[in-house]
């Protein structure tokens, strides 16, 4: 998670430049216009171009080319101020996906009401990949120190609060906990279990560690296993799962 401006275990892979212009491949021009998009939607640099060449390891004449194709397909955009963001298309290609995840609509109700709770962020992750989680849905606190909202980005499944959810780790309270030494947020996150015993997302709440006492965190364990068996039961889970893992 990003607190006080420090970024955690946010990993973009980096294009190697071919040594000839022969080298180019067709393949390999659609990879790097994709790590060049994948970066710019991570929102884990400034959004310039000379930022994004620099992120993905590509010169950039040969990023500005590839922005412009991207610009071209509405999957980008440039402002006045060089700055690129996501385009229409993409965004139009984000909210289709996102209609096919019961979930992402399903847990809206959840979140807010978790962070009227506890007054700190709540979040769904989902599986991305066997090591990573995907923040795909969350609402900020609306504390003046908060733990900035990560939709779109990935954490590590390894070691998190999220990823031991989803690998079906709570304790017998039916929550997990993680505080990472190198991280000042604590994190607390409870699965949510489909139709046939899955596990198909978690949600949890992040909040900065100097003001998380450990009646907190059980404060927060208890809302977040009410809520999860609450969309648990929804989607139909078996009933000596809902609550338990």
């Amino acid at each position: 998670m990003l607190l006080h401006g420090r970024l955690e275990d946010v990993t973009v892979a980096k294009v190697t430049e071919p040594s000839t212009p022969g080298d180019v491949s067709s393949t390999r021009t659609v990879d790097r216009a994709l790590a060049l998009l994948m970066t710019l939607l991570e929102g884990t640099t400034n959004g310039t171009l000379s930022d994004l060449a620099r992120a993905t390891g590509l010169s950039p004449s040969t990023a500005s080319r590839l922005l412009s194709t991207l610009a071209q397909h509405q999957l980008i955009r440039r402002d006045s101020d060089g700055r690129h963001w996501a385009g229409s298309r993409m965004k139009q290609i984000a909210a289709a996906t996102l209609r096919e995840e019961p979930l992402y609509e399903l847990v809206g109700p959840h979140l807010h009401a978790l962070v009227e709770e506890t007054g700190e962020t709540a979040s769904l992750g989902v599986a991305a990949g066997k090591d990573q989680v995907l923040y795909l849905r969350q609402v900020a606190s609306t504390r003046q120190v908060q733990t900035i909202t990560w939709t779109g980005r990935t954490i590590p499944r390894k070691d998190t609060a999220l990823g031991a959810a989803l690998d079906g780790k709570p304790t017998p309270r039916g929550y997990v906990t993680s505080q990472r030494p190198d991280s000042d947020v604590t994190a607390v996150a409870a699965p949510i279990i489909g139709h046939d015993g899955t596990i198909l997302g978690a949600i949890s709440i992040n909040a900065p560690t100097y003001r998380t006492s450990e009646p907190d965190v059980e404060r927060f364990g208890q809302a977040l296993v009410r809520h999860a068996s609450t969309l648990s039961s929804s989607l139909g889970a078996p009933a000596h799962l809902v609550g338990t893992r």
